[in-house]
């Protein structure tokens, strides 16, 4: 028996140390090629994305991530049968019967990989780099077409909500027509078949493709200097050249970056500003304060943020962007403080077009709204003991980084594998914070809720939702969640690159579920009551949403 105990962890070192090796291999190789590109193979690089690749070579792609998908993708037949993803890539075997260029090859398997209905799962399709003079060449020449203008996609249409264009007679609500003669309805009817949500559901398509919007834009137009747009405003059309737009100096940069680190008493860490009114300058806020509660410099905005509303100035709203930026330990923990402090009887928690992130930071906000202990979490089903090893492409590290991951790696490794054990139905499965008993925060608000949703709330925004869901005194208003009700397949997510044609996909190692489940199979959290803003609320920066809980609220009193 100890002889069989031995063999076992001899086996188990040996693969660790075989991983390494690999990683020590790859680690060289990415060093030589980062240095290899930016000195000599630009050219060479795009000239391989537009050159036909052997039917040969895409067959052995195929077979590439088919088999990563049955080795390390979890619930892969939760919403396609497995005779029908089967069939898809029979289809396909069918269809490769000729030399493809890249591009011409992602519009084969980026549908069949779309067809698994699962939203983490994305694929990548490969740009053309630019030369070191052409980096130079548009960064001397600022901003371009593309993102001087803010648009969603709104009702099949491309809707201006506001830009830094120099043609001033264009105002919010204008509709882009096409740029350099592409209409965003074509390029949506192109990359609908690549895209996904978590199962059935729609909300999150339109998000996913607005925001996509101006990269599909530069992958089929690639970098430009100037692009011609048409443009429609009420009846008329205007045809347009926009050119790139040389960014502002700053003046005095330094000196009040200087003013706005000095250290200030503890307690007055929390990001408390009104909605009244935007202010004219930059408002002044500790390095500590943006640390904490992650300010974006360019939308001038804090992850997450505890706010007064302007429509009822008795109203709070707990906006949290993302759950992947901020020190949440310490953010949650100041901000409820000032919630158990002023002592609110409502509060309103904004979770639209929040895209998820860290599962520990949805939990422990999770933990601010309870009395009591509970489990949120099912353990995550994972494919074995060892697929959560899988790294695909090596994290985004400076060189200097990579001694210190190759030196920490087989402690995660050695980790993970012993946590992850078999399940009583069969199989593997892994257990996440969420899985753990949770106990309440001591200043956990156990009020009037209502909870702010759309089709942009996903992943571990979409599992807060389902926590809160069946919280006493809660109410959902907007539209259903992206994410699914009944889970999602994320957590460690790294991205593999099919060998010839060099089509990146991301892959989901845990299938994350919540104790609770819907009946409905495939779709998102609903809302009590379901409010969709039209063109003119996003326009003019209403929010229907808030407006019916502010409403509500003053009806209550």
């Amino acid at each position: 028996m100890q002889l069989l105990n031995l063999s076992f962890e001899m086996s188990i070192i040996a693969k660790i140390l075989l991983m390494i090796n690999k990683l020590m291999v790859r680690i060289i190789l990415l060093l030589l090629a980062t240095g290899v590109i930016s000195c000599t193979s630009v050219n060479r690089y795009n000239q391989r994305l537009v050159t036909p690749i052997p039917v040969v070579k895409l067959q052995k792609d195929i077979q590439f991530i088919e088999r990563k998908l049955h080795r390390l993708y979890p619930n892969l037949y939760g919403y396609i049968s497995k005779e029908q993803l089967a069939f898809k890539f029979d289809s396909i075997r069918k269809v490769v019967n000729r030399p493809m260029t890249t591009k011409e090859f992602y519009f084969v398997i980026a549908p069949v990989i779309a067809s698994v209905r699962q939203g983490h799962m994305t694929t990548g399709l490969p740009q053309p780099l630019a030369t070191k003079a052409q980096r130079k060449h548009f960064k001397n020449r600022g901003e371009g077409p593309l993102t001087q203008f803010t648009t969603e996609w709104i009702n099949h249409k491309m809707i201006v909500l506001k830009h830094r264009s120099d043609k001033k007679y264009l105002k919010p609500g204008a509709e882009i027509v096409s740029i350099n003669g592409i209409t965003p309805q074509a390029l949506y009817t192109k990359f609908r078949p690549t895209l996904t949500s978590d199962g059935f559901n729609e909300t999150y398509i339109r998000r996913g493709f607005g925001k996509r919007l101006s990269i599909y834009y530069t992958g089929e137009l690639g970098l430009q200097d100037s692009l011609q747009m048409v443009f429609k405003q009420k009846d008329s059309l205007y045809s347009e050249w926009i050119k790139r737009k040389a960014k502002p100096i700053k003046k005095n940069t330094i000196k009040s970056t200087q003013k706005m680190t000095k250290t200030q008493p503890k307690d007055t860490l929390k990001p408390l500003d009104s909605l009244s009114k935007t202010p004219k300058k930059e408002p002044r806020f500790t390095r500590k304060e943006r640390r904490i509660f992650d300010w974006d410099p360019t939308t001038k905005e804090f992850s997450v943020a505890l706010k007064k509303s302007v429509l009822d100035s008795s109203l709070y709203v707990l906006r949290i962007k993302n759950f992947s930026g901020s020190k949440h330990h310490k953010a949650y923990s100041l901000l409820f403080d000032s919630i158990k402090k002023m002592n609110l009887a409502v509060l309103v928690l904004d979770l639209r077009d929040n895209p998820g992130g860290r599962i520990g930071d949805a939990v422990n906000l999770y933990r601010h709204f309870i009395d009591k202990e509970t489990i949120l979490l099912r353990p995550s089903e994972v494919t074995s003991k060892t697929s959560l090893w899988k790294l695909g492409v090596l994290p985004k590290l400076s060189p200097i980084g990579y001694p210190f991951f190759l030196a920490g790696y087989p402690f995660y490794m050695g980790f993970s594998y012993f946590r992850t054990t078999k399940r009583p139905e069969g199989g593997y499965q892994y257990k996440l914070v969420g899985s753990r008993t949770i106990k309440p925060a001591t200043n956990a608000y156990l009020g009037k809720l209502f909870v702010l949703i759309n089709g942009g709330s996903f992943s571990a925004a979409c599992i807060e939702s389902v926590a809160l869901k069946n919280r006493p005194n809660t109410y959902f208003v907007g539209e259903e969640t992206g994410g699914a009700f009944n889970g999602t397949v994320a957590g460690i997510m790294p991205v593999v690159r099919l060998p010839y044609s060099k089509i990146s996909v991301r892959l989901g190692l845990m299938n994350v579920q919540t104790i609770a489940q819907s009946e409905r199979e495939g779709r998102g959290v609903f809302p009590d009551i379901t409010i969709l803003p039209t063109i003119e609320d996003r326009v003019k920066a209403r929010d229907p949403e808030l407006e019916y809980v502010v409403k509500m609220v003053q009806q209550s009193r």
